[in-house]
């Protein structure tokens, strides 16, 4: 693609097709929570190899990361280097997804441990394989600073819609609670149905996403004049090269940092609504409503934040309002300041739980839109464009951190004695006590470390700046710039 056309804003049509995509992410994402209730409390595997479970397929679909990456990012076909990616994967994903909701009968512990590890890993390992390819394109479809936040904004909304959907499908026709069962998502007849239309609405998304977004094949950037074929060496050298920049570098600590928690009380969701709070299936579908909602009143909110507090600020204040809204009334419970009235405590945390997705999506949309910054300052260092290293290096930390998170969660279940089988209503007050602890003490961890975004120094007038530099240089034919020169350009931490 041109540059001048690069420059241009991306047609809105095009922007919500590609959008359509995220509800793979999305709808996965959603779904943690019930994975985890299901395989913990519903058919029995112990807290400790669920967390177990989750981690090691993490591991493994975080080792995909950095080769998908750069492999998407010197692929050469007639249907670029991402498309080819983003269709082989849809069908895997679908079926994998049914498949973790339907293990064998009188599997014993290791038995369900196996099927639960070997089948999340695998089905995490062909969802990267879209999801890489998949953000890059949003990323390299266009050079311009803000219209990158408006693609990500309209992406991460449109993947909050599809979880919305599905949400608004399991509370009403799968989950759905009567007088004489107020929680069915403890019982094991309602998760295959489940799956089946979480699935399709994955698949079909993820198709019409790559469909309709093909016409823009032949005027997006090849990797550059160093384009090369795939080769292992080629994976550890990309994720090296994207460490040299400061930038990067702070991002990247600081998304580590961030998604122990995320997956940590990602983790632990429905059992902290199903236990913790006592709240019955009607509440818990609204409390994930506001969730949902919250999110996708957020994203419009993102562009204005950019060009206000621009891009490393939007995050950081994110970051503190989400922990913040999420486990505040957690903290406040255990010194019992909470209501004891079910119906205001109900809307309270409703409340909080819409509160914390409105900041929070806000910070992803802006660093999916930070990647395409960075990229293009790579260009300007190494003259190649290689968006799907960073999405990768970044896929890659939340992966192996949100190996941790799961991890932590299911240990921290059986030490506290929240055991399988577990009724509402019959968990010991000291074992509930317990059980907010975890969440207070890795908020505290969170808030603590928030200092590490501070390098970040790629804000708008330095981005400006190297596409600047970057249209004369290919207009001259000119060579990359040299880390030095490019090192006495950027400005300051304090920045």
């Amino acid at each position: 693609m041109a540059d001048e056309s690069r420059a241009e804003r991306v047609p809105i049509g095009w922007v919500l097709w590609h959008g359509a995509g995220r509800a793979g992410q999305s709808v996965q994402g959603f779904a943690l929570g019930f994975l985890f209730l299901y395989y913990n409390q519903v058919v029995g595997l112990s807290g400790a190899l669920t967390g177990l479970a989750l981690a090691v397929a993490s591991v493994v679909d975080a080792v995909s990361d950095p080769t998908v990456g750069s492999w998407s990012d010197g692929f050469k076909s007639r249907l670029g280097r991402r498309h080819p990616f983003m269709f082989a994967s849809i069908l895997p994903v679908a079926g994998l997804f049914v498949l973790l909701f339907m293990p064998p009968d009188g599997l014993s512990q290791m038995g369900l441990f196996l099927w639960f590890t070997v089948t999340f890993s695998l089905m995490r390992t062909a969802l990267t394989l879209f999801n890489l390819p998949y953000l890059a394109l949003g990323a390299e479809v266009t050079q311009d600073y803000l219209d990158r936040t408006r693609i990500a904004a309209w992406r991460s909304m449109i993947g909050q819609g599809s979880a919305l959907v599905v949400a608004a499908i399991a509370w009403n026709f799968v989950f759905r609670s009567t007088p004489e069962n107020p929680t069915p998502q403890l019982d094991v007849e309602p998760y295959l149905p489940f799956a089946i239309v979480s699935a399709l609405v994955m698949a079909a998304l993820m198709g019409l996403s790559s469909w309709k977004t093909m016409d823009v094949i032949p005027r997006l950037p090849t990797m550059g004049a160093s384009g090369r074929r795939f080769h292992v060496k080629h994976i550890y050298r990309d994720l090296f090269d994207a460490l040299h920049s400061v930038s990067f570098r702070s991002l990247f600590l600081g998304h580590l940092v961030c998604n122990i928690y995320w997956g940590t009380t990602g983790a632990l969701a429905l059992h902290l609504k199903t236990f913790f709070w006592q709240l019955e299936s009607v509440a818990i579908q609204w409390w994930q409503y506001a969730g949902i909602v919250g999110g996708m009143v957020g994203v419009p909110f993102t562009m204005f934040f950019n060009r206000i507090f621009d891009k490393k600020w939007t995050v950081i204040l994110g970051v503190v309002v989400c922990v913040l809204g999420a486990t505040g009334p957690v903290i406040a419970s255990l010194f019992g300041l909470m209501p004891t009235s079910y119906a205001v405590l109900a809307v309270l945390l409703v409340g909080f739980a819409f509160l914390s997705s409105y900041a929070i999506e806000p910070v992803g949309v802006t660093v999916a839109s930070m990647m395409g910054d960075m990229a293009d300052e790579h260009e300007l260092r190494k003259g190649t464009r290689q968006e799907g290293v960073y999405f990768a290096a970044f896929s890659f930390a939340d992966k192996c951190t949100g190996a941790v998170g799961p991890l932590l969660a299911g240990v921290a279940i059986d030490i506290v004695g929240l055991d399988p089988g577990s009724k509402q209503g019959e968990v010991p007050a000291s074992v509930l006590f317990d059980f907010g602890l975890v969440y207070a003490v890795i908020a505290v961890f969170v808030m603590g470390a928030i200092w590490v975004f501070w390098p970040y120094n790629l804000n708008r007038r330095r981005h400006t700046e190297i596409v600047e530099r970057l249209r004369e240089r290919r207009a001259a034919g000119a060579e990359p710039e040299s880390e030095s020169a490019a090192a006495a350009r950027a400005p300051g931490p304090s920045s």
